[in-house]
């Protein structure tokens, strides 16, 4: 018997990858969407930058024209030379360095794994040709989920649909879960003994919402599948008065 599991991605990814589907709120965006197989759940935050402030602009100073003054005899004054004053040297101050705002874009990520399928059936050991077997698996109907990530919370609902193929070419879909006797929703009668195997397939798809918006999830649907030998046998005829 083989189960394959498929996991949640919430990803890390650039906005670049958001599509019309996106659901964005004053400072963030989220997407979710579908890629091979997988549920990718993306937000991405951005800094707001800065608006510049305008730089006020100067009133030039009116220009004065100088009056040439007459130019005063020379005087000769004689003084004595007196010795030089030790000048000290002013300390340097030096300018804070203003922070630059913060532009990096953060992400984040979660990462959740569905249920997994699994086949059950009855009789348990053999089944009888052109008797009923009983089918049932324990994968729930729906798989709920709540995801923070970054400042918002993003509600995941998806719902599951079944499809049996029974091993003689018989297959059928449904949303039923099946059940053992006297449960009918799910029963195949093999018409030749032998060797079977048993596959299921579930198929999720659904819904996820952000700040009481519904949108549905985009993409291809996501599959698991799990499979089971079943051993098909002839009864002896009685006969009886």
């Amino acid at each position: 018997m083989g189960i394959k599991r498929y996991s949640l991605i919430l990803g890390f990814l650039l906005l670049s990858t958001t599509t019309a589907n996106a659901a964005c709120t004053e400072k963030t965006c989220v997407d979710v969407f579908t890629d091979q197989n997988q549920l990718v759940i993306t937000a991405q935050k951005g800094a707001v930058k800065p608006t510049p402030k305008p730089t006020p602009k100067s009133t030039p100073k009116p220009v004065v024209k100088a009056t040439p003054k007459p130019t005063p005899k020379p005087v000769v004054v004689v003084t004595k030379p007196s010795a030089p004053k030790p000048t000290t040297p002013k300390p340097v101050v030096k300018k804070p360095v203003a922070a630059k705002p913060a532009t990096a874009s953060l992400s984040d990520k979660l990462i959740k794994l569905l249920p997994a399928g699994d086949i059950n059936f009855q009789p348990t050991t053999q089944s009888v040709v052109n008797v009923p077997t009983y089918f049932w698996t324990q994968t729930p109907e729906r798989f709920q989920a709540v995801v923070p990530i970054l400042d918002v919370i993003v509600y995941v609902n998806l719902y599951s649909t079944l499809t049996w193929s029974f091993g003689d070419g018989a297959e059928i879909t449904t949303l039923l879960r099946g059940g053992p006797f006297p449960n009918p929703s799910v029963t195949h009668a093999y018409k030749s003994k032998g060797d079977k195997q048993v596959n299921l397939k579930v198929t999720w798809q659904g819904t996820w919402s952000v700040n009481g918006v519904t949108s549905p999830i985009v993409g291809n649907l996501i599959t698991q599948s799990v499979s089971r030998n079943l051993q098909v046998v002839t009864a002896p005829t009685l006969f009886t008065n």
